[in-house]
């Protein structure tokens, strides 16, 4: 199951590229079209409309390069259409007052659109950011609570499981005073880095407070959910040097997705699950409502989870 996801990933990237492609091709083409028919038909400055719309259009390629190569034919398919094209139909004058007019207007259009183009990509940036943990590079609290609600609202319409893990990490012990956040956030890096290296691309991971890390399972029930954090808490404790493992405490919990579940009423319940975690003095993964979970099997949590039920 989880090839034909990838195939259908696959086939989503080839048509957004044809896409782009296309939409290229029929951009230069109409440049060529304006520049042949300004050669048989002298339209002055009137061809500047037209070579203006081809800029515009460029608007649909992303990327600055685009517009300056259409703004570049533009501009020289008018100066070669000059040289080209008769000029018995008007006094020379009035040609080079056309020409140089065609040629503004060319320039002042590419102006215009790449700076869309580019406060296009700064407001990207800044969206980004927004929703970038700045110390581990993940996701945050803001990107959670937004895409919860759709996963939530995915998993209702297409009847799929749905299952949130909430994890904790108490440095306390290992760090009793704020002298230490440097040190500190290099072991919430590392810790992060572990937790995303071990759940699977379409798994959706985020920091959403100083010490406390929630991963989204698409289409994942209890008991695989529960199987991965498993394996997550254990590939950390044996990365851990012996001297600090009593120090770090790593709770965790799950829950999955029912019917009538609201977004509250799903994270309540995974934080419930977390302080069950925790009153047992951490590193231990609970789930409500609680399922057995034996380790019979050698092959990892991540691989062995299907995409469906």
């Amino acid at each position: 199951m989880r090839n034909q996801i990838s195939a259908t990933n696959i086939l989503k990237l080839f048509f957004r590229e044809y896409a782009i492609q296309t939409n290229s091709l029929i951009i230069l083409a109409a440049t060529l079209f304006i520049f042949i028919i300004d050669l048989n038909l002298p339209l002055g400055v009137a061809a500047g409309a037209p070579y203006v719309l081809v800029v515009f259009a460029s608007l649909w390629i992303s990327g600055i390069h685009f517009t300056y190569l259409i703004a570049i034919l533009a501009l020289s398919f008018s100066i070669v259409g000059y040289f080209l094209s008769p000029h018995a139909a008007a006094p020379l004058h009035i040609v080079l007052t056309n020409r140089g007019l065609t040629l503004l207007l060319i320039i002042c259009a590419a102006v215009m659109v790449i700076k869309i183009k580019k406060a296009n990509i700064d407001m990207s940036a800044i969206m980004t950011q927004i929703f970038i943990d700045p110390i581990t590079g993940y996701k945050n609290r803001q990107a959670f609570e937004t895409e919860l609600d759709t996963e939530i609202f995915r998993s209702k319409r297409y009847n799929r499981n749905l299952s949130i893990a909430i994890i904790d990490i108490d440095l306390f012990k290992l760090f009793s005073d704020d002298n230490h956040y440097r040190s500190k956030n290099d072991y919430i890096k590392r810790i992060s880095q572990e937790i995303k290296s071990n759940i699977r691309i379409t798994d959706l991971f985020y920091r959403i407070d100083i010490n406390v890390f929630a991963i989204l399972f698409p289409e994942t029930d209890l008991i695989e959910a529960k199987k991965v954090c498993e394996a997550i808490r254990k590939k950390i404790a044996s990365k851990i040097d012996k001297d600090e493992e009593e120090r770090i405490k790593i709770s965790m919990g799950i829950t999955m997705q029912s019917e009538a579940d609201s977004k509250i009423d799903l994270c309540k319940r995974a934080e419930e699950a977390l302080f069950i975690s925790k009153r047992k003095e951490g590193n231990v993964v609970s789930t409500l409502p609680e399922v057995a979970y034996k380790d019979k099997s050698h092959v990892p949590a991540i691989l062995s989870r299907s995409r469906f039920d």
